[in-house]
């Protein structure tokens, strides 16, 4: 189950990046980012045991990405 996810746009370039947090039902948050262009590349960010931790790693890579130029542009 999706509990977090956000999609971000750079000024200068086309493909999008969606940041994404699921609940998996064995247990454990999935953390994923995904590249959105003419193909979906997905990356995992990491598995945690607890909510908290893995919606603060996605917060760190919206962060990151902030510095990249990137910009919030609504739920994915």
């Amino acid at each position: 189950m999706e509990i977090y996810a956000e999609e971000f746009a750079h000024p200068t370039q086309a493909s999008r990046v969606r940041l994404r947090v699921f609940q998996q039902p064995e247990g454990g948050f999935l953390v994923t980012e995904e590249w959105v262009g003419t193909a979906t590349v997905v990356k995992t960010l990491g598995l945690f045991d607890a909510r908290q931790p893995a919606l603060e790693k996605a917060a760190a890579r919206a962060s990151e990405l902030a510095r990249q130029r990137f910009a919030p542009v609504g739920r994915a």
